[in-house]
């Protein structure tokens, strides 16, 4: 296949084009760093040109950033639209599990989506916007778990563990989280089999609690694995104090709220894991520590 790509320099975007030259399609790349906007008609029309394909890909994640909203849906009705006029044949979105909001207890494609905050309400309108060209292109959305991989996000906390600063909740959580090579494989995998309006969970198949998922990292780290906790208030008044952004209400719920993903839907497409979420945290923590 030919493959436009948003967002392919990317976190996910440079393993996504990666997986997708080790399946054999053509990729073309579209990024703000190669002067690529997604929100500049022309140029999408023009790209699309060569493409019977899309994976998008590109958005912002913080919930700060003024142009989040912008990016985010304002640029999924460009692309939206552009593919929709140049017949696209099929357009990979990728969403998250973030549309669910606070979870609690097993999620599946089915359960009810409930964004909360900024960056989860615009997930969620991102998928009705692709969804709303189903009749002309066929449509698949990725929800993605939390990303596990070698990127500034994780490399503060594994500064803060480095540290030992206490975890600002019970930890008893479950954590399932998904490395970044294993979602780009998950892309291609719903790219290639993926059916018209259909949703997909992308997570890993080992469902740690946040507590050992800790202690996993820190045996690799060479550290003690021990971890102390303090309640939340106190992490976030311990945050305010000494300053670290890490450590506010809207973070500590992003590290607290139960990660329980049912992901049958995904496998019977063939998608099957290759890393276990040790070796992950091995190759995770190689990368960071170079």
């Amino acid at each position: 296949m030919k493959v436009l790509l948003t967002g392919s320099g990317g976190f996910v975007g440079k393993e996504v084009v990666k997986a997708l030259k080790q399946h054999k399609h053509k990729v073309i790349e579209y990024d703000l760093d190669k002067g690529k906007n997604i929100l500049n008609e022309e140029q999408l029309s023009e790209e699309m040109k060569n493409a019977d394909t899309i994976i998008h890909l590109a958005g912002i994640v913080e919930n700060e950033n003024p142009k989040l909203w912008e990016i985010n849906v304002k640029g999924t009705e460009k692309v939206a639209q552009a593919a929709k006029k140049a017949k696209i044949k099929k357009l990979v979105y990728m969403s998250s599990t973030a549309v669910y909001g606070y979870t609690k207890g097993e999620i599946n494609e089915r359960s009810l989506v409930k964004p909360e905050n900024k960056y989860e309400k615009s997930k969620a309108e991102g998928e009705k916007i692709v969804l709303g060209i189903m009749d002309v292109t066929t449509i698949c959305i990725v929800r993605s778990a939390m990303i596990f991989g070698a990127n500034e996000y994780w490399k503060k906390m594994f500064k803060m563990l480095e540290k030992k600063y206490p975890l600002p909740c019970k930890g008893d959580n479950t954590f399932q989280i998904i490395y970044v090579k294993e979602l780009a494989n998950a892309i291609c995998t719903v790219l290639e089999k993926g059916k018209n309006g259909e949703i997909y969970l992308a997570a890993g198949k080992e469902k740690e609690t946040l507590n050992r998922f800790i202690k996993i990292i820190q045996s690799e780290l060479g550290l003690k694995q021990e971890i102390k906790h303090i309640p939340t208030w106190l992490g976030i008044l311990f945050g305010k104090i000494f300053g670290i952004k890490m450590l506010t209400l809207e973070n500590i719920r992003h590290l607290s709220k139960e990660r329980n993903y049912q992901t049958e839907k995904i496998k019977k497409l063939g998608y099957k894991q290759k890393v276990s979420l040790k070796n992950a945290v091995k190759e995770v923590v190689k990368g960071i520590t170079k």
